[in-house]
């Protein structure tokens, strides 16, 4: 009997000694240490922004986490935006973290770190060299010092030589991201839509064929929503409202 309860320490023990979260996409891809992720495009472009969310995988206890600036190369993170923690940053530096250690961002059993996260590069280079940018995901405990497992490490990538291929967009407009009670759309494929709100309930759904669209938005609430739109060709848009 003492052997097994031993055994079941050490096994508690290394299991409290492991990250406890998952990083996904917005479609769900999870993403792994070493991962290389590439865009052909930058700035404010729905193909350039990578949109994730920080998954609490601990089933008993809350995990505290924090994002770090790595490493940079062919560029300096002056035109790059990472939010993170209910805040954006740009104008990073190497080594610099969200949240500004030693705060550290909670997420609750069963919860993940909601809509808004994203890296997004905004910087063109010269056209011709990748951008490499490193980052980092981190665990602590609740102290913000004490790190728990290995770091998350993934590198952002601009390739200037990869160019845009069109099957990757989804061809439609949002007319306007405030919104009172009609959400006006410019449609120029068939597409869906799914509506979330920021604890990643849908609240909406509707699927729409080509030309100006209008949704009646009334019946929801005041605040910030999240749009995913999704064309035939599998390619999905990600826009932000606010309804008043």
């Amino acid at each position: 009997m003492k052997i097994k309860l031993l055994l079941l320490t050490l096994l508690g023990s290394v299991a409290l000694a492991n990250a406890q979260y998952t990083v996904t996409d917005i479609n769900g891809n999870e993403l792994h240490d070493g991962d290389v992720l590439e865009f052909g495009v930058y700035g404010n472009n729905t193909a350039a922004n990578y949109e994730f969310f920080v998954t609490n995988d601990n089933p008993t206890e809350t995990i505290y986490t924090r994002i770090e600036f790595v490493d940079a190369v062919n560029a300096t993170g002056e035109f790059f935006e990472l939010c993170y923690a209910l805040q954006c940053y740009t104008n990073l530096s190497v080594g610099f973290t969200v949240p500004n250690a030693p705060a550290v961002f909670p997420i609750a059993v069963g919860e993940d770190s909601g809509f808004g996260n994203h890296f997004l590069n905004d910087d063109p280079g010269n056209g011709t060299d990748i951008l490499d940018y490193v980052f980092a995901f981190h665990q602590y405990e609740a102290d913000g010092v004490t790190e728990i497992g290995t770091p998350l490490t993934f590198t952002y990538r601009y390739n200037p030589t990869l160019g845009v291929n069109d099957n990757s967009k989804v061809n439609l407009t949002v007319l306007s991201t405030v919104v009172s009670n009609d959400l006006n759309l410019d449609v120029n494929e068939p597409v869906s839509m799914v509506v979330y709100d920021l604890r990643g309930r849908i609240v909406k759904q509707a699927r729409f064929e080509t030309g100006r669209q209008t949704i009646n938005m009334s019946d929801l609430s005041a605040q910030a929503y999240i749009l995913k739109f999704s064309n035939e060709k599998g390619a999905t848009q990600t826009t932000k409202i606010i309804v008043q």
